[in-house]
């Protein structure tokens, strides 16, 4: 799950932060500086994904990973489908794209937000067995992955749409043919230019989740920093700020997670309104999402992998 946030700004604002960063060091609490290549991969490359803090696709067996996050007012469900089949096939999710001479792992992320529950009635999966459960998905997104050899996990682009105020019902379109430009905002893939003028920005791929030795010789320290994408509508940046986290810690009623790498996830551009904190635990992967900016802090929690992971 790599939820992005929206925001516009000139592609020389973008190149004089990257500048900057550029020059801090490399791991060590630095910037973790690593920049695509297929030279990276072996070949030829696989579509595995089995980081132990996100085994996206450790092996070739559709998967189903399940969030629910819930307040006073809505119940939120987030499953993450990989390699998987979706609304009576009307299309194939999990396919393979080509990015940089490299196929990658397709991963679908759909969100649905159920508002004012009835009485009785729980934040649970069960209501997505309900015959109008279409009309509260919220945002469905087609995500881009590949993993390196050092286990890095690269995010190479999405395609999103959303579904809420004047996007209308679900009726999702993956040509993107025809949507508004305001229901599919956040939209990108490295190596594409998105924009125009001064607001034009390539898309470049980042580390959405690094190996425990991102570069050869170089173990992952607290501190460490590292772009997660440069897009045009979506930009991400993360730190790790522990290597041995317990969920329990911070959430005594959560499942006592340990050995976990906390991880603080943000956009440079919104000013602390899209903060994030993650837990991402060796086996299950991500477990917890704490949202911290911008309102009351948001909760999602993983509950369910359908089948279990090997």
């Amino acid at each position: 799950m790599n939820k992005k946030r929206k925001s516009c700004f000139s592609a020389a604002l973008i190149a004089a932060i990257t500048i900057g960063i550029a020059s801090s060091t490399a791991l060590a609490g630095g910037l973790l500086d690593l920049k695509f290549s297929e030279a990276q991969f072996s070949a030829p490359p696989s579509l595995i994904i089995d980081n132990e803090y996100w085994p996206l696709r450790p092996d070739s067996t559709p998967r189903v990973f399940t969030y629910i996050g819930e307040s006073e007012d809505e119940c939120v469900i987030d499953q993450i489908s990989v390699n998987d089949i979706m609304y009576g096939a009307t299309y194939i999710m999990g396919g393979a794209a080509p990015y940089g001479g490299l196929e990658v792992v397709q991963v679908v992320d759909t969100e649905w937000v159920f508002e004012e529950l009835p009485d009785g009635v729980e934040c649970d999966t069960d209501l997505l067995l309900a015959e109008d459960a279409e009309d509260a998905i919220a945002e469905l997104t087609l995500d881009w992955y590949l993993e390196d050899d050092q286990d890095n996990v690269w995010y190479v682009g999405e395609y999103s749409q959303s579904f809420e105020d004047e996007c209308g019902q679900f009726d999702f379109d993956p040509t993107g043919s025809g949507i508004p430009d305001e229901c599919k905002e956040g939209s990108w893939e490295a190596g594409v230019i998105g924009g125009e003028g001064d607001d034009a920005v390539l898309g470049e791929a980042g580390i959405v989740v690094p190996g425990n030795e991102p570069v050869t010789g170089e173990p992952l320290t607290p501190g460490t920093f590292y772009l997660q994408e440069v897009a045009f509508e979506a930009e991400d940046m993360a730190k790790i700020l522990k290597l041995d986290a317990s969920v329990h810690e911070a959430f005594p009623e959560e499942t006592d997670y340990e050995g976990c790498r906390k991880v603080k996830e943000w956009n440079p551009f919104e000013h602390g309104s899209s903060v994030e904190h993650k837990w991402y635990c060796s086996g299950p992967g991500l477990v917890l999402i704490e949202g911290i900016g911008g309102g009351p802090t948001e909760v999602e929690e993983l509950v369910d992998i359908s089948p279990p992971l090997p």
